[in-house]
C-alpha cells in the first residue's frame, strides 16, 4: 500500500532527526523550500499559494483525521463493512471497537477533509478535484465483507446494496456527470467503503448525484498537485524555491561572518509575523526595515 512506502521513508527522517520536534521541523523546511505552502495569496489573480488562514485549516484537519480523541477519527473506526470487486479489492483487516456512540455519531461520521470540495450526508460523502472523484459509504454492522455486498460503478450512476437483500441499498443514484467507470477502484478500510474514480471531463462537480442540492463552487477549494499546474505557474514556484535557498545560504553566511547581526535577524523574522505587525502573512524582507 501507498502509506507502507511513505512510511519508510519517513521514518528514515525520523531517525536521523531524532525527535518529533525535529521531525517536523524538517518537513515544513522542506514545505517552506521547494513549495508554495508558506506563501499567502495577496489577491484572487495570485495563481499560487493560499489565501490567508488556509494554511492553519489544512493543518488542523490534518491532525483533527488522525486524532484517536477526536470524536470524528473514532466514528471512522468504529463502522464495519466490505463490497464487490470492481478493478481492484483491497481490504483493511481493523480490531473491533465501542460501538455504544455510533448512533448518535452517524451524521458526523466524516471529517472535513473527507468530503472537500463535495458534501456530506447520513451514511456517504463524496469529495473532488479537478480530474478525481472519491466517495465514502458507512457499512452497517451486518456487511462486513465484500462477499455480502454488490458494488455497481456505471459511467454515470453508482449503487451499492446488500447480496442477501436486494432492498437494503445503501447507495444509488445518476451521477450529475460521467466517470470512467472502467478504471474506477473500490476499498474497504475501517469498515467505510472508499470509491475513487477519474471524471471524464476536468471540472468542477455542483453535486454528486442528478437529485442532489447543489453545492456552492464558489467555495471549491482549487489547489492542484504541483506537477498538474500550468508550465508558467511551475515556472514561478520554482523561481521562488530558488530565491528560498539562495536567502538561507545568504542567511548561513551572515550568521557565520557576522553573529550578532545574525542574532537580530533572527528576532525580525519572529517578530515579522506576530500577531499585531503590520508584515504578518508577507514574504520576510528585512530590507524594508529600518534599523538603528
Amino acid at each position: 500500500m501507498e502509506f507502507q512506502r511513505n512510511d519508510a521513508m519517513l521514518m528514515e527522517i525520523l531517525q536521523d532527526r531524532k525527535t518529533i520536534v525535529g521531525f517536523l521541523d524538517s518537513i515544513f523546511g522542506f514545505l517552506r523550500r521547494n513549495t508554495d505552502f508558506y506563501h499567502t495569496k495577496k489577491d484572487e489573480a495570485d495563481k499560487i499559494g493560499f489565501p490567508k488562514g488556509m494554511r492553519d485549516q489544512i493543518l488542523y484537519g490534518a491532525m483533527q483525521r488522525y486524532d484517536p480523541d477526536c470524536a470524528l477519527q473514532a466514528m471512522n473506526a468504529e463502522s464495519e463493512m466490505p463490497a464487490p470487486p470492481a478493478v481492484q479489492e483491497i481490504i483493511v483487516e481493523s480490531s473491533d471497537a465501542p460501538k455504544s456512540e455510533a448512533a448518535t455519531l452517524l451524521k458526523s461520521a466524516f471529517s472535513p477533509i473527507d468530503y472537500k470540495n463535495g458534501a456530506a450526508f447520513a451514511g456517504h460523502c463524496w469529495s473532488q478535484t479537478l480530474k478525481d472523484l472519491e466517495v465514502q459509504v458507512l457499512l452497517p454492522e451486518e456487511l462486513k465483507t465484500s462477499k455480502n455486498l454488490n458494488i455497481e460503478i456505471r459511467a454515470q450512476s453508482l449503487r451499492v446494496s446488500s447480496k442477501q437483500n436486494a432492498g437494503h441499498v445503501l447507495l444509488e443514484g445518476n451521477l450529475s456527470q460521467r466517470i470512467k467507470h472502467n478504471e474506477a477502484l473500490w476499498t474497504i478500510d475501517h469498515n467505510m467503503l472508499h470509491i475513487s474514480c477519474d471524471k471524464s471531463k476536468e471540472l468542477w462537480w455542483d453535486r454528486l448525484f442528478e437529485a442532489d442540492a447543489e453545492i456552492d463552487t464558489k467555495k471549491i477549494d482549487c489547489e492542484r498537485y504541483i506537477d498538474e499546474l500550468p508550465d508558467d505557474t511551475q515556472a514561478t514556484i520554482e523561481k521562488l524555491r530558488v530565491q528560498q535557498l539562495e536567502a538561507d545560504k545568504r542567511q548561513s553566511q551572515l550568521q557565520a561572518a557576522n553573529p550578532e547581526q545574525a542574532k537580530t535577524m533572527d528576532r525580525l523574522r519572529v517578530a515579522w509575523d506576530a500577531e499585531g505587525s503590520p508584515f504578518k502573512g508577507q514574504p520576510f524582507d528585512p530590507s524594508i526595515v529600518r534599523m538603528s
